[in-house]
């Protein structure tokens, strides 16, 4: 069904037609209601507060959390440097906030399109790979795809790093060797260990692939060290700048992850597995897995051969590192996605063309097109419906919502300039973001106070609160009047105490 065909034997449309239909369909996974949800608590919160800290301190090298070095996020600063910088130019939003990484998940699809089409040999199987990916539930969520957060850029940086060393096994080039290493150079300075847990995954396909003479040149041993020479730069400059980076990155990303649980993250060695198969990769599964037979069955040295052997090393030695580790997270296998969405083209590229031969009868291409959007049809609508329920998480905590209620406020009363916001008092900094927003944008004065600080407030200060506890907290100290409502949130004007 998937034939391949030489760019020359199509027409232009059947050339470049299913990567314009693959980028018009990416809008709605990639960037549709992007800015629906307020900043999210925890790490996208604090991940843009660091960025949002390097343009409010002016220090490009030591981020910052409440004006103190942030060593509990003690990731590299490339991913920071990219928020910061859009942040700069749209403001501390949340499009200034994602859109880099809806950016990168788009980059990523296309080099998941460009890698499929030229090993399948069929745009058809590229369209078919880009479509999987971005109906994977791993992959289109928050935290990777849909967040301010590291994982869309280290998936990137880690596939191209993955696709460059599959060409450089096959043919041996020096320059796919230096792609490879620069690229888990740029994955290295984006999410620290993280960036080099497909190592033992490449050295796995080396083997599997039979291409161990490819070392005997020089090319991969400096491509390697390019990775260590930059991870030991940066690691050198920052402890030097400010003691203690060292520490923290053992505590939070290297020891600590690796040989023990860290803040209650512990689970099964199976924990990944059993997301796959139950919900993160379920309707695509068993093709990956086909896919991943394909070097075992095919032809060896067939394009496809090489493209299921390397990346099923990369992939299943990659999920091992993380069943290994004793701290586990839903996100941290984002990465694989990609690498898992070639698989399943793969698997099902083959199984069309096994059909195709058993039938005797030549399929048009518009038959294989309609049957790929076919196969994707239901994955793609389903992943549609989850991302119209995101807009409603920001009514599950009022914690996050100040965003949209500052917004308001400014609209309505621009003249207010000084205020507080008073917060419920449970550990969130997504007020925080806000806060600070608010002061970096407009040159506002904002304070932020618990319901233990309130005595700090003076009647006649304006205070917005978000949420029935954080509301009434005001209320039973103050006399207050409305000034501003906007779903759970009010900004009241204070009067006497009670």
């Amino acid at each position: 069904m998937l034939s391949p065909a030489s760019s020359s034997s199509l027409r232009s449309w059947q050339r470049y037609g299913p990567l314009l239909l693959l980028l018009l369909l990416a809008y709605f996974p990639l960037f549709w209601q992007l800015t629906s949800f307020p900043v999210q608590q925890w790490d996208e919160a604090r991940t843009a507060l660091d960025a949002l800290g390097i343009l409010v301190h002016q220090d490009w090298l030591v981020v910052r959390y409440m004006g103190e070095p942030d060593l509990w996020n003690s990731k590299p600063p490339l991913w920071t440097w990219l928020l910061a910088t859009s942040i700069r130019l749209l403001g501390p939003t949340e499009l200034g906030l994602r859109l880099p990484a809806a950016l990168a998940a788009l980059a990523t699809v296309g080099i998941v399109y460009a890698t499929a089409t030229h090993w399948l040999r069929s745009h058809l199987a590229g369209l078919l790979a880009g479509l999987v990916l971005l109906t994977s539930p791993g992959y289109i969520t928050f935290h990777v795809a849909r967040t301010a957060d590291f994982d869309a850029l280290l998936t990137l940086t880690t596939t191209v790093g993955v696709v460059s060393w599959l060409a450089y096994l096959r043919t041996g080039r020096a320059r796919w060797a230096w792609a490879t290493g620069g690229a888990f150079a740029a994955a290295v300075l984006t999410k620290g260990i993280a960036g080099a847990m497909f190592g033992p995954g490449l050295l796995l396909a080396l083997v599997l692939a039979g291409s161990g003479h490819r070392l005997r040149r020089p090319a991969p041993w400096l491509a390697a060290a390019l990775v260590l020479v930059v991870a030991a730069v940066w690691y050198t400059v920052r402890e030097a700048v400010a003691a203690g980076y060292l520490a923290a990155v053992w505590q939070y990303e290297v020891g600590g992850p690796a040989g023990q649980q860290l803040e209650g993250h512990y689970e099964p060695f199976s924990y990944y597995f059993d997301l796959l198969a139950g919900s993160k990769f379920a309707l695509w599964l068993l093709p990956a897995l086909a896919g991943a037979g394909l070097g075992w069955w095919l032809p060896r040295g067939s394009s496809a051969w090489w493209l299921s052997r390397v990346v099923t090393a990369v992939a299943g030695s990659f999920y091992l590192v993380l069943s290994l580790s004793q701290t586990k997270l839903a996100w941290y296998d984002a990465p694989a996605y990609p690498l898992l969405a070639l698989l399943a083209a793969a698997g099902l590229t083959e199984a069309f063309r096994l059909a195709q031969a058993a039938t005797g009868r030549p399929i048009g291409y518009a038959a294989r097109l309609g049957g790929v959007l076919a196969l994707a049809a239901f994955p793609y609508l389903n992943q549609l419906q989850y991302l119209r329920q995101l807009s409603k998480v920001r009514f599950e905590n009022h914690q996050l919502v100040y965003g949209h209620h500052l917004r308001q406020q400014w609209q309505q009363l621009p003249e207010l300039r000084d205020y507080l916001i008073g917060t419920d008092g449970s550990f969130n900094d997504a007020p925080e973001f806000y806060r600070l927003a608010a002061e970096y944008q407009h040159g506002h004065r904002v304070r932020r106070l618990a319901p233990w600080q309130r005595d700090e407030a003076q009647p006649g200060e304006a205070v917005a609160v978000c949420g029935q506890k954080a509301a009434q907290a005001w209320q039973q100290s103050f006399q207050t009047t409305v000034l501003v409502q906007s779903d759970s949130c009010l900004t009241l004007r204070l009067g006497a105490r009670r």
